[in-house]
């Protein structure tokens, strides 16, 4: 009776986590078949991009005047606040401010994630011409590796660049565990199971589909929004580094916590404060100011290495 009752109780459990994994796929299918019926309510524009008199350095910015609120916020104060600014083409501009300043409101309005007030260019060809690396992101197969950071560990997993990282099955077995002998065993080794990356392998992952999408040609603007905080300080300068020398015929516009390499290379530096911009100009210019918001939060950063030094 007892043995009865415990293989029941496999049965039925097994049958219960495997009706689990079945909503959970099917829950994924029905997401990706009712993608295609949300309906854009962002207004188009009437223009593609580029044309012929688009600039060869890059996409350029103007914001004149600009006031943004998320509509299920909390917050009496909008998120961005009279922002006016205006981005060259060809330009590095680094946007730094503490959380919470609108630093990713702002760059996520330049990607054309949000609605502005007015636009003139189709959004299919902007998404087309431009790239956006964000901390939020999914992992797609057949990426540029050795430019993302990403090859190295990749030729290290079992199967390397063959490796599927989640595949579409589940393993079920009963009784095979008391049985390492058992034929089967063999076959359940071949079966694919889920393959473990870190946090930063899979940002090196995300920036190396970056570098593929500037292989087309088309790319004009790159916003980068802390695609990086997993990543230690060597592979944040590679990714840096290596995003920098690709910036011919581009306008770079980086999102940044951390001080350092990129601000001082940066064309323009954008400093926000509660939504508003609050200093613009290069590295020595900001810093020359010593009562500034961007020389505050410069030596926050630079005191904080210096104390664990």
């Amino acid at each position: 009776m007892q043995s009865s009752t415990a293989n029941l109780r496999n049965t039925f459990s097994n049958l219960m986590d495997e009706d689990c994994e079945t909503k959970k796929r099917i829950g994924k299918l029905q997401s990706l078949y009712s993608a295609k019926e949300i309906k854009n309510v962002m207004e188009d524009g009437e223009l593609d991009y580029p044309h012929e008199k688009s600039h060869p350095e890059g996409m350029s910015f103007e914001l004149s005047d600009v006031n943004f609120s998320y509509p299920t916020t909390q917050k009496k104060e909008s998120s961005l606040s009279s922002v006016n600014l205006k981005i060259h083409s060809g330009s590095v501009v680094v946007i730094v401010g503490s959380n919470g300043s609108g630093k990713s409101t702002l760059i996520r309005l330049l990607s054309r994630l949000y609605e502005p007030t007015s636009w003139t260019y189709r959004t299919t060809s902007l998404r087309e011409s431009s790239i956006l690396l964000s901390q939020d992101h999914n992992i797609f197969p057949m990426d540029s590796a050795e430019k993302g950071g990403a090859k190295e560990f990749i030729e290290k997993l079992d199967k390397g660049f063959d490796t599927i990282i989640h595949p579409m099955v589940a393993i079920a077995a009963n009784k095979l565990e008391h049985q390492p002998d058992h034929p089967l065993q063999e076959e359940k080794k071949k079966i694919s199971k889920k393959s473990n990356i870190s946090g930063g392998e899979q940002q090196r992952v995300v920036a190396a589909r970056a570098f593929m999408r500037m292989n087309s040609g088309k790319i004009r603007f790159v916003a980068v929004d802390e695609p990086t905080s997993a990543l230690d300080s060597e592979g944040e300068l590679q990714l840096f580094t290596r995003l920098l020398e690709a910036r011919e015929g581009k306008t770079m516009v980086f999102v940044t916590h951390r001080f350092g390499y990129l601000t001082k290379h940066a064309d323009m530096i954008v400093c926000m404060k509660n939504g508003t911009v609050e200093e613009v100009g290069t590295h020595s210019e900001l810093y020359a100011n010593k009562t500034g918001e961007y020389t505050k939060l410069y030596n926050i950063q630079a005191n904080a290495f210096l104390a664990d030094s």
